[in-house]
């Protein structure tokens, strides 16, 4: 059974990285706020997560500066350093084995995708003693946008089979998929001129928030983040077929956020039980 103690302890030690990714790094120090000794510490993070802790940190670090890549003026060497990179080659490397291109290619596609943000844990003990994790993405940014819309549809856009794809090609491949996916959405959304976010807001979930359109039209762009995905993905040698399943809920100023959440969440299993690669509103 997994105490909600130690839930708080390593959601301090993110907490801590959070505060300090335009820093240098000690894994002693995190673990430190996390009350363990390095070597429980990094096989606690790793078995919670799901990843190493210096994956997180990396992961992190580069997501930020994809962001300066697109939003600032800032030169690529700036952004090295600010993300504590010694050299220009040593962040162009590191940056192009996650984004699977340079920063400068990046940053003129002027497209830039939050894909890695920070990891918010909750800790559930449900009824028969089962300890549920929650590894939470942006969810207070998906209800301040609810809640600043008076009308509006939310897409629950779920990548099917995004485990074993991690199972069976590695991490690296899967991070490679979540941010080609993000893009391909984005370019729809571009296509039809809205100007929206694609917020990531679980492992291989992404939720867009659209307003003042009608169902039509929300099915249209839904039917067209389907179609584009059918194009195949290409990394190096290998060759992937990824499809979507997308819920689709509508929502009116005063609605309850957490029920809106819950109401596109069911959309998309139920995308997903009936056979995955479409789209269901509810």
């Amino acid at each position: 059974m997994i105490e909600k103690q130690l839930i708080d302890r390593i959601q301090n030690a993110i907490d801590y990285i959070e505060e300090h990714l335009y820093e240098k790094i000690k894994i002693e120090d995190i673990a430190k706020t996390a009350y363990m000794s390095q070597s429980t510490f990094y096989i606690i993070f790793s078995n919670i997560l799901g990843t190493t802790v210096k994956d997180y940190i990396r992961k992190r670090r580069l997501s930020l500066s994809a962001y300066d890549l697109v939003k600032s003026n800032m030169n690529i060497l700036e952004i090295a350093l600010k993300y504590q990179y010694c050299t220009y080659e040593s962040y162009s490397r590191a940056f192009k084995k996650l984004f699977g291109v340079s920063p400068k290619k990046y940053r003129s596609k002027n497209l830039y995708i939050n894909v890695f943000p920070k990891i918010n844990l909750t800790y559930q003990n449900l009824n028969g003693g089962i300890d549920v994790i929650n590894k939470e993405m942006n969810k207070d940014i998906i209800i301040n946008k609810i809640n600043s819309i008076n009308s509006g549809f939310i897409l629950d856009i779920d990548i099917d089979h995004f485990q074993q794809i991690n199972e069976k090609y590695g991490f690296n491949i899967g991070d490679k998929v979540l941010i080609e996916v993000s893009e391909r959405i984005k370019n729809v959304l571009n296509k039809h001129k809205l100007n929206v976010d694609v917020t990531r807001i679980n492992a291989d979930e992404f939720v867009v928030i659209i307003k003042d359109k009608p169902k039509e039209f929300i099915e249209k762009i839904s039917s067209g983040i389907i179609n584009i995905m059918t194009k195949e993905f290409v990394f190096d040698e290998i060759t992937l077929n990824v499809t979507v399943s997308i819920g689709i809920s509508s929502f009116t100023v005063g609605c309850n956020d957490e029920e809106v959440i819950k109401s596109v969440k069911e959309a998309m299993i139920l995308a997903k039980k009936s056979g995955r690669n479409q789209y269901k509103l509810i």
